[in-house]
């Protein structure tokens, strides 16, 4: 209705018409109210007069509301219509409508201003010129300082003015035992404790605020301190430290360098001096300290775990191992194994150079953290350490024995789950090459190869657990009999052996390496354990003649967390006493997985239960034989097999023997095939012997 009335009279006139009907149809409302509910009770005249007080009512009330329409229209009404034409007029004027002359003086100022906006974004322009112009040049400055500490060949830090470390040289990173990436950033009293030297207990005395004093001294007069540096293997390192401020113009100190020099190196005289080849000092063991050892290697390895994850980085590792190395010890003896290795140490540390850096994280296992590099580059990288490998061989004896490397390439970025995981693929790509004959770079196993081998490894479980089941598995035994005189009480140690379909009992050689890819291992020493404990309880006799029954366990068991208390409740439950049994654990595993060794060692240690380290050539060093509670040493067959022949293998042995003495462990040599070996033996101070020259079957088989 509004809209046809609109139509009919005018927007304007149809609403001034809408505004009176409405307001008449109020004073109707009105009036009516008043008659209904306030005069008509009132009136006691007659019809006549009652009309003619309701019509006054109902014109008094009209008017009454014609006086307030009219009292509001002039004073609120009419004022905002005026206040708001000027404002419409003020807009309109200001916009184009102002006079020619105030026109005139705003287009100046308009004009004024924006040269003056000009001028500043000129001057903004300039400035930043300047600032990339520094940039660059500070980029450059910054490769220059990298490049200058990368080729030093001193261990030398660079700080800044609170102590934080801005560049390390590879030297420093070697000396520290610590990549150069976990030293930018942190302050050099974390990552260099230095303790006053020539004390006994030097770590009660650190030496602190070494570095802030010489900042403190706006002097840059190098400042030459000797003291006792601990690195991140925990040893100590006497060292020289020459320390002087980055002084500025101003004569503020910014910065620092500090270079070390080892308080223990030889004289000139010394060094000149002709070297015997020791079984302490390899003429190659400098080349194998420039890599970093395992535990550097698996804490920088989740530290770029963690990084890729967040932050989504792009990192490659490379993952290295010397072929045939079993191989060189058969035919030319174990220290021409062991020379080997430091020879490959030399190959892999000069083929490296400064494109990563190098760690040798177990015995044949070496390693490098490419940070942000790309998978091209990381191929690039490894064909160049294989082919340097290729192309230097060792001279033994006047013989070239190789020393190739099968290298696996992974990325580290957010799909990679974890360290165990990435390492575990990286011995599925070595086994893959060494299936194909080593020498090679794998990035990848094809998919039908590791569908294949699952297969396999499937069909290994399924052939092996029912038998554990049905008593078609066995435990054999072995003695280690006794070379003293008068002998001590012999030691036995269990196999564990598991009967084919044509009743031919197979050797764990067989079936474990497919049982450890599935990680599976740890049902089958739990397995071996309980059945050993049931037979020992059987045969009590057997602790009347033999002094420690011992089992060896498998690397992967000890990887899975459970086995440990599984172990701890069937011995704690046993009535077999704990300190007549003994666990054999791989050197090789001890020494790339010590953490997870002595973990393993501690949460069983209070049953008593006594500990061996197997197939043992001292590649842990004297420092992991310290802390790892062992009981005996049972020493590598390479070590033994050409004692009758070579006087350095000889030797090596007589060493072995010597510092296990020392350190209140027993030895035992194995695999020994000839009774003209048991006199060197006795002569070299070995305590036990075991293989078919002493004993081929033991005391009890289940």
């Amino acid at each position: 209705m509004s809209a046809t009335l609109a139509r009919l009279v005018g927007r304007r006139r149809s609403r001034w018409l809408r505004t009176w009907l409405t307001l008449l149809a109020v004073c109707a409302v009105l009036g009516a109210a008043l008659l209904r509910f306030g005069l008509e009770p009132a009136l006691t005249a007659d019809a006549a007069e009652r009309r003619l007080i309701r019509v006054h009512a109902a014109t008094q009330a009209l008017l009454f509301l014609v006086v307030g329409f009219v009292v509001w229209w002039i004073t609120v009404r009419r004022p905002l219509l005026r206040l708001l034409r000027d404002l419409r007029t003020r807009r309109t004027r200001r916009v184009g409508s102002a006079p020619p002359h105030e026109s005139e003086a705003l287009r100046v100022e308009l004009d004024k201003r924006s040269e003056q906006l000009n001028a500043m974004l000129q001057m903004n322009r300039g400035i930043r010129d300047k600032l990339s112009k520094l940039s660059l040049e500070q980029q450059a400055l910054l490769r220059t300082r990298d490049a200058v500490l990368s080729i030093a060949q001193d261990p030398i830090l660079l700080t800044d003015g609170s102590g934080a470390v801005l560049g390390a040289s590879p030297a420093a990173a070697t000396l520290l035992r610590c990549p150069r990436e976990s030293l930018i950033g942190k302050r050099f009293d974390d990552i260099a404790p230095l303790f006053q030297e020539g004390l006994e207990q030097f770590r009660e005395h650190p030496l602190r605020n070494f570095l802030d004093r010489a900042l403190g001294s706006h002097s840059a007069i190098p400042q030459i301190r000797q003291a006792v540096l601990v690195n991140h293997e925990n040893e100590p390192v006497p060292v020289f430290v020459t320390t002087g401020a980055i002084v500025d113009g101003s004569g503020r100190a910014i910065g620092s360098t500090i270079r070390f020099s080892r308080a223990d190196a030889q004289s000139p005289d010394e060094a000149a001096a002709p070297r015997s080849l020791t079984l302490s000092e390899a003429d190659m063991h400098d080349w194998a300290a420039k890599l970093l050892s395992r535990e550097p290697f698996e804490r920088r390895l989740d530290e770029l775990i963690a990084e890729a994850k967040a932050t989504g980085a792009q990192h490659m590792m490379l993952y290295l191992r010397v072929d045939d190395l079993d191989r060189i010890n058969d035919q030319a003896g174990y220290w021409a194994g062991e020379q080997a290795l430091w020879h490959a140490a030399k190959n892999f540390a000069l083929a490296l150079a400064d494109a990563a850096t190098g760690y040798r994280s177990s015995n044949n296992r070496f390693a490098a953290l490419l940070v942000g590099r790309d998978e091209a580059a990381a191929l690039q990288i490894a064909e160049r350490v294989r082919a340097h490998a290729e192309a230097n061989e060792l001279v033994w004896e006047s013989k070239r024995v190789a020393c190739t490397f099968s290298i696996a390439v992974l990325p580290i970025d957010r799909e990679t789950a974890g360290r165990s995981e990435l390492l575990g693929a990286a011995e599925s790509l070595l086994a893959e090459a060494k299936r194909r004959g080593g020498n090679r770079v794998l990035q990848r196993v094809p998919d039908e190869a590791a569908t294949a081998r699952r297969r396999d490894d499937q069909s290994w479980l399924e052939w092996l657990l029912p038998r554990l089941e049905n008593g078609r598995a066995h435990l054999i035994s072995q003695e280690l009999r006794s070379l003293h005189q008068p002998p001590h009480p012999p030691l036995a140690e269990f196999f564990i052996r598991v009967e084919d379909d044509d009743g031919v009992w197979l050797e764990p050689g067989y079936y474990l390496p497919a049982i450890e890819r599935l990680r599976e291992s740890h049902r089958v020493d739990r397995w071996a354990l309980t059945h050993l404990l049931d037979a020992l309880h059987r045969n009590r006799r057997l602790f009347d003649t033999h002094a420690v029954v011992s089992l060896n366990l498998a690397p992967q068991t000890l990887l899975e967390g459970s086995f440990a208390a599984a172990a701890f409740e069937a011995i704690a439950g046993s009535e077999v006493p704990a300190e007549r049994l003994c666990f054999e654990i791989d050197e090789a595993f001890s020494v790339s997985q010590s953490s997870v060794v002595q973990r393993f060692m501690e949460q069983l240690r209070p049953t008593g239960v006594r500990f061996a380290l197997d197939r043992c050539h001292t590649t842990t060093g004297i420092t992991q034989l310290r802390h790892l509670p062992i009981d005996y040493m049972k020493i590598h067959p390479s070590v033994t097999r050409n004692i009758e022949t070579d006087p350095l293998d000889r030797a090596h042995l007589e060493w072995i023997c010597e510092a296990a003495h020392l350190l209140g462990r027993k030895t035992a040599a194995i695999n020994i095939e000839s009774e003209s070996a048991l006199s060197l033996l006795r002569a070299s101070g070995v305590d036990y012997a075991q293989g078919s020259a002493v004993n081929k079957f033991g005391p009890m088989m289940t």
